[in-house]
C-alpha cells in the first residue's frame, strides 16, 4: 500500500492554475498507485477553495485524498466553529479518522496548532506580538488562545 503526504502547496500565493495542478497531481497519484493521499494544510488562503480542490481531486484519482486545514486555509470562508465541524466534506479529516483496511493503522486528523513548549522562554504576550507582526495568523479569528487550542 502506498500513502503519500504533503503540505504547503500555496497554489494561490504561488500563482498556480488550480485546474492544471489538480490534473497533474491526480495523474501523478494514479501513476504511483497511491491509495491514500494526506494533505497537512495550506493549499489556498481560502478554505472553500481548498475543500473544492480536494473534492475535485477525489473524482480524478483511484485512491482517496484527505486534508486538514493549515493556518492559510483558515483565512477566508470558514469560521472557527466551521473548522471544528467534520461534516464539511467527506475528505476533511479534522476531528475525524480513517481506518486503513487490512492493517491496524488508524489515521487521525487534527488541524493542530502551535506547541510553544519548544520555546519555553517566550511569554504569551511576546508570542502574540511576534505572530501578529510576522505571521498570517493575525487574520484568523479564533475565540481561544493558541495554548488552549493545542
Amino acid at each position: 500500500m502506498k500513502i503519500a503526504i504533503s503540505s504547503d502547496n500555496h497554489l494561490d500565493v504561488n500563482r498556480q492554475d488550480p485546474d492544471e495542478i489538480v490534473s497533474l497531481q491526480a495523474n501523478y497519484l494514479n501513476e504511483q498507485n497511491v491509495e491514500y493521499y494526506l494533505f497537512a494544510g495550506d493549499m489556498f488562503n481560502d478554505f472553500q477553495k481548498t475543500k473544492s480542490y480536494f473534492e475535485k481531486l477525489n473524482t480524478l484519482i483511484t485512491g482517496k485524498a484527505y486534508f486538514i486545514a493549515g493556518n492559510h486555509d483558515m483565512l477566508k470562508n470558514i469560521t472557527f466553529a466551521g473548522l471544528e465541524n467534520n461534516n464539511i466534506s467527506d475528505f476533511y479529516l479534522h476531528n475525524a479518522y480513517i481506518d486503513i483496511p487490512n492493517t491496524d493503522w488508524r489515521i487521525i486528523g487534527n488541524n493542530g496548532w502551535y506547541d510553544y513548549s519548544f520555546s519555553p522562554t517566550l511569554t504569551e504576550d511576546e508570542i502574540k506580538r511576534w505572530k501578529n507582526t510576522y505571521w498570517i495568523d493575525a487574520g484568523i479569528n479564533q475565540p481561544i488562545s493558541d495554548n488552549e487550542r493545542e
